[in-house]
């Protein structure tokens, strides 16, 4: 398994980030597990958890 960790001021710069990711992945044989998603203060974050297939 592998790990991505994704950081934006925004949530839509972090959704088109981890969207741009994940289609990437897809094309090239990695199935996402999970994605772990917060938030504070300062901006969001998430943590994509894949793997090859």
């Amino acid at each position: 398994m592998r790990v991505k960790t994704f950081i934006g001021l925004s949530e839509k710069r972090l959704d088109r980030r981890i969207n741009e990711f994940i289609s990437g992945l897809e094309e090239n044989n990695f199935e996402v597990i999970n994605i772990k998603f917060s938030s504070n203060i300062y901006g969001y974050s998430a943590m994509i958890i894949y793997k090859e297939l």
